[in-house]
């Protein structure tokens, strides 16, 4: 499908039948990382997007997903949440931005797991 799209001319009216696309875009190359819906560089392995109107940009979280590895380590880790999507829908749901590029997506592609949200706020 990657290589008929890329191959296709005029994709972009393609993708855009899918809602689930419309973050997707070319970078510049000069660009040291696509941002979030928070307007930040997203890290990968760090940058979570999350449900708005449960968290909002900037919103610490721990992550804990026993069953998923990233880099070959348990995902065990403080998050940030630096964007949004619009699939993602309630307080325990999230997309973890796993990088740039084929290796990158492929990981991606194949998360799907359990996991438990710890919110960190500040005492008030």
């Amino acid at each position: 499908m990657k290589a008929w799209l890329r191959a296709k001319p005029g994709r972009e009216a393609v993708l855009a039948e899918n809602r689930s696309y419309i973050f997707f875009r070319e970078l510049d190359a000069s660009a040291a990382a696509p941002r979030g819906s928070s307007g930040v560089d997203l890290y990968p392995g760090r940058s979570l997007a999350t449900d708005p109107a449960f968290h909002q940009a900037g919103t610490l979280l721990w992550v804990s997903a026993p069953d998923l590895t990233f880099h070959r380590k348990r995902f065990q880790r403080l998050t940030v949440a630096q964007d949004t999507g619009s699939a993602i829908k309630g307080p325990q749901r999230g997309d973890i931005f796993a990088g740039t590029g084929d290796a990158a997506g492929e990981s991606a592609g194949a998360v799907r797991h359990s996991c438990d949200f710890i919110v960190l706020q500040p005492r008030c």
